[in-house]
C-alpha cells in the first residue's frame, strides 16, 4: 500500500509491514505510524519521538505531514 497525501508537499507514506506505515517527502523520512493491537495509531517524528496517539490513520499522516513541513530545516533535500 502506498498513499500519497498533499498538495504541492506530496508526502509518500507506504505500508512496509503489518499495522506499519513510513512517510517521505523526496526521500527525506518524516516518521512513521504503528498500529497497535487495540487499533489505534501511534505517530512517531523523523527522530523518532512519539508524538501521540490517533483513532485514525489518516488524521496521523496529516499531523507528521505538518509537524515535518513545520520543522523542516535546510538539510532536507527539498
Amino acid at each position: 500500500m502506498s498513499q500519497t497525501v498533499g498538495g504541492d508537499r506530496q508526502v509518500r507514506w507506504s505500508q512496509v509491514e503489518e499495522k506499519f506505515f513510513v512517510g517521505n517527502f523526496r526521500g527525506n523520512f518524516v516518521g512513521y505510524i504503528d498500529q497497535t493491537v487495540d487499533g489505534t495509531f501511534r505517530k512517531f517524528d523523523k527522530m523518532s519521538v512519539l508524538r501521540g496517539e490517533a483513532s485514525t490513520l489518516e488524521s496521523s499522516m496529516a499531523f507528521l505531514n505538518e509537524l515535518y513541513f513545520a520543522s523542516s530545516g535546510e538539510g532536507d533535500r527539498q
